[in-house]
């Protein structure tokens, strides 16, 4: 007869359930809708409908791989694999210190898998951890922190849903997170709701839109400035939420005085009349929601841009009430949850500072040690420059493929070949994968089991439905059998994924009462924090105070500034980069689903007809995309849909050789939303 199995969508950040239909044989035959979920009811995007097509990739891992001296690849056995890779690091260890040893976690995997991952880069020495966030929602943990007190959504998509006005602020969710436009915004536009979106590009987003501002990519905050400083000249702020609750009003209202919106209009492109009657409407909304995503964070200044952002909810009193939403909406479907449980390089489980000691010995007491690393590690785009500096000497890599993803990947590249050993930890034989010294295979969402947590903080479990394919293991397993390799069997005593959830309830404070009994008897999950096995979880944040210290809004003004890399007479155009409904970051799934690859089978620049004439560009033709760091040659797609001098690219076929790793030096994100370039037709033959 066969058995239905509750999974969680493997792609983006909303968080959709849905069932895997097995047979007798224990083969994955179909998808079945989920009604009852409380996220996306039963609603799925082509990805999501496209998800087992991973399942059944004929070109899966099976074995544990060696690179042999002919730089081909041969099989091995576990035993051999494990020994080798402890081998490998330990004897890093021993000759230049646990510092010279780099992880990375992934968003991929399940929260305690990302747990376990950071933990055993700790218990071996290092801080030198961090995942996918550090290229997307960096800068939303860094901006949120530091003036609401905690790096996350604070509130459900259903308060997006009940909003009067909704600001989409360099986001497509149209194409990127379908389920949250079609469920939560879009109902909202229904009941009467008033959408804003500001773009470089008029994306489908924009269509749905009552008001769409262009601006020029990377001058966001200027933007975001005009409209604060029209509000609080208009004097349409929240008086009694700014008395009562936001620190150093005064000042941020003398700080935005000369950000005019005719003077954003200047730097930006963005029309002065837009961006006050788009203030105007916002701050008289009585309930509105601000959503944002890469077109904000990708650059130098984007932790500037998210405090700009949650300093124009503040004023206008849009926390911690119904119809309110302050999203920082993430891409992959357990950012949220690897950041919570501190795969990051400042950060221990459940955001405490490694530099705070009395937080980190509380960490190191569970652990059964005196002490953990107080010294930050390295960052994603950090390692590669320690690697080419040959201060890193080894890299482990779980479910990451930073050849695609970061910034000058032709650097990148240069990094991991400069490596003395390189283990990467995967489900495809992926770019980066092809570099190393040994492969792990591993079993991805659906052969195995544990939980992830939403963008909304929805802490959800997904089960195992079908076995992996050959000797491909669950991650936390191959990491618990590593660490029994090094040496430190007894931080890792577990023998099911339930024990590093019970360990994580113990460690983490806002998943205290987040049990695997709870989450297995729950469909929507419970969202953190959690403090106790009896608590609800909690929806909203900043009810009535917010995390800071003070409990009120931190004010910060930090000044607009230009991007990193500006257009001359070399480089005349402005790059930029965007997300296709279809595919999904790297392609590594995605592009494995025929389904998929024929519909998005290969990437389209935009470009508009005036440029293109300019520089002899056609529509449909071959162009080569050049800038400081490399050349990308695709297809190009001619419209009036992007603004003048601007070249649009969808990044996940590898654009990245040619975007620019200049880091927020907070955040440390590189700068892939905004560079110069120059564009090249290429003769068809």
């Amino acid at each position: 007869m066969g058995r239905k199995v509750k999974v969680i969508c493997p792609y983006c950040g909303v968080g959709c359930g849905f069932y895997i239909s097995v047979d007798d044989y224990g083969n994955p035959v179909g998808i079945e809708h989920m009604p009852e979920h409380p996220v996306n009811r039963g609603k799925l995007c082509p990805k999501g409908r496209s998800a087992l097509d991973v399942l059944r990739a004929p070109d899966r891992l099976t074995k544990p791989l060696k690179r042999t001296e002919s730089g081909e690849f041969k099989e091995i056995s576990w035993s051999d694999a494990i020994r080798e890779v402890a081998e490998n690091l330990n004897n890093v260890r021993k000759e230049y210190g646990p510092q010279a040893v780099g992880f990375l976690a992934s968003a991929r995997v399940f929260n305690e898998e990302n747990y376990a991952m950071q933990k055993l880069a700790r218990v071996f020495g290092t801080n030198n951890i961090d995942h996918c966030a550090r290229l997307c929602h960096a800068p939303s943990l860094a901006g949120l922190s530091a003036t609401v007190g905690a790096g996350a959504m604070t509130a459900p998509f259903e308060d997006i849903a009940a909003s009067n006005f909704i600001l989409i602020w360099g986001y497509n969710p149209a194409e990127t997170h379908p389920i949250l436009m079609g469920q939560y915004i879009l109902k909202a536009k229904e009941k009467g709701a008033k959408i804003a979106v500001v773009d470089t590009r008029c994306t489908r987003t924009a269509w749905h839109a009552d008001y769409f501002i262009p601006i020029k990519p990377g001058t966001d905050l200027a933007v975001i400035y005009a409209m604060i400083n029209v509000i609080i000249q208009e004097k349409l702020y929240d008086e009694k939420f700014v008395k009562e609750r936001v620190e150093r009003f005064d000042d941020l209202a003398r700080f935005v005085s000369k950000y005019t919106p005719e003077y954003a209009e200047s730097v930006s492109g963005a029309p002065a009349h837009l961006i006050r009657q788009v203030a105007r409407e916002f701050a008289k909304a009585g309930k509105a929601s601000i959503c944002w995503c890469m077109g904000i964070t990708q650059h130098t200044k984007g932790t500037n841009n998210v405090i700009g952002l949650a300093t124009l909810a503040a004023i206008c009193g849009y926390y911690g009430k119904e119809g309110c939403a302050v999203a920082p909406v993430r891409g992959q479907n357990n950012v949220q949850g690897a950041c919570d449980m501190g795969a990051l390089p400042v950060f221990l489980p459940g955001y405490a500072r490694v530099i705070d000691a009395e937080k980190r010995k509380k960490v190191a007491s569970a652990w059964g040690l005196d002490d953990l690393p107080a010294e930050p590690g390295y960052t994603v785009i950090e390692m590669s420059y320690a690697a080419e500096q040959g201060k890193l000497k080894a890299m482990y890599i779980m479910g990451e493929n930073p050849l695609i993803s970061d910034a000058n990947a032709n650097h990148v590249r240069k990094a991991l070949e400069h490596l003395d050993f390189l283990v990467v930890q995967d489900i495809f034989l992926t770019e980066t994968a092809q570099l190393a010294d040994i492969v792990l295979p591993s079993a991805c969402w659906a052969e195995k089991e544990g939980s992830f947590t939403n963008t909304e903080r929805r802490v959800q479990w997904s089960f195992k439905a079908v076995e992996p394919p050959g000797e491909a293991k669950p991650d936390w397993v191959i990491i618990t059998e590593i660490a029994k390799a090094l040496g430190l069997e007894r931080f890792f005593p577990y023998t099911r994924v339930e024990d590093i959830t019970a360990e994580i309830n113990k460690v983490v404070p806002q998943y205290a009462g987040i049990t695997a009994e709870r989450l297995k008897n729950s469909i929507g999950g419970i969202l953190w924090p959690c403090p106790s096995p009896d608590h609800p979880g909690t929806a909203r944040l900043h009810v009535e105070k917010f995390a800071t210290p003070s409990g009120k809004f931190n004010t910060q003004t930090p000044e607009y500034t230009d991007p990193a890399e500006k257009p001359d007479e070399q480089y005349p155009l402005i790059l930029t980069t965007f997300r296709y409904v279809g595919q999904y970051h790297t392609a590594t799934m995605t592009h494995r689903s025929v389904h998929l690859r024929k519909r998005w089978p290969e990437p389209v620049a935009e470009i508009h007809p005036e440029t293109a004439r300019k520089y002899g560009v056609r529509d449909g033709g071959l162009i080569k995309i050049i800038t400081r760091r490399g050349e990308y040659t695709c297809r190009v797609k001619v419209t009036n849909l992007i603004a003048k001098d601007v070249v649009a690219v969808p990044w996940h076929f590898g654009a990245n050789v040619l975007t620019n790793d200049a880091l927020d030096p907070v955040a440390k994100i590189p700068e892939t939303k905004v560079c110069a370039c120059k564009v090249v037709p290429v003769e068809e033959r």
